[in-house]
């Protein structure tokens, strides 16, 4: 009889002891899920400022490179700030302004490029929108044209997401050429 209480008592402590065993085991995993969690949250937003990095490198060497084409843009309507766009053949295009008014929410400002060629259309390129304080700062690091085969820039205020074709008239105007 005692030895069978024994035996139970030894049962007894090994189920508690494996039921503990479990429960730490599946805390320890929630912990550990969460940590990979939390790394992988880091490891994301470590890329995510490295590209912002590059892509501020990439802004500043077209801003300061002397092969830099200075694109003045001045505005249509006198009330509006003018803009400056700056233009390298390897590296891209960025357009910079200050005190812009923030348009409509559903609304942002794209950029075109204007071709050389005798009826050729605005090509499309990115759309972006100044930020609270009317700083505007566009980097297009691929033109789908050449510096030599644009004739100016230009920029209009679209739909949210921007457009394929201007549906409205350009508010900023640059022409491109070499002096």
């Amino acid at each position: 009889m005692l030895l069978r209480r024994i035996l139970w008592g030894a049962v007894a402590a090994m189920l508690l002891f494996a039921l503990y065993n479990f429960w730490n085991t599946e805390k320890e995993r929630a912990i550990i899920a969460d940590l990979q969690k939390q790394i992988s949250q880091q490891v994301q937003l470590q890329q995510q400022q490295e590209q912002e990095l590059a892509l501020a490198h990439r802004e500043a060497v077209i801003l300061t490179d002397p092969r830099s084409l200075k694109i003045a843009m001045p505005p249509s309507r006198k009330d509006l700030p003018a803009l400056q766009a700056t233009w390298h053949a390897a590296l891209g295009i960025v357009v910079t302004g200050q005190k812009l008014p923030v348009p409509p929410a559903n609304r942002t400002l794209q950029l075109w490029l204007i071709p050389k060629a005798v009826g050729g259309k605005p090509i499309p390129s990115l759309a972006s929108r100044p930020d609270a304080n009317g700083k505007f700062d566009l980097l297009v690091a691929n033109p789908s044209d050449a510096m030599e085969a644009t004739r100016s820039l230009a920029i209009t205020e679209e739909p949210e997401g921007g457009s394929q074709a201007p549906t409205t008239s350009p508010i900023w105007v640059g022409a491109v050429s070499r002096k």
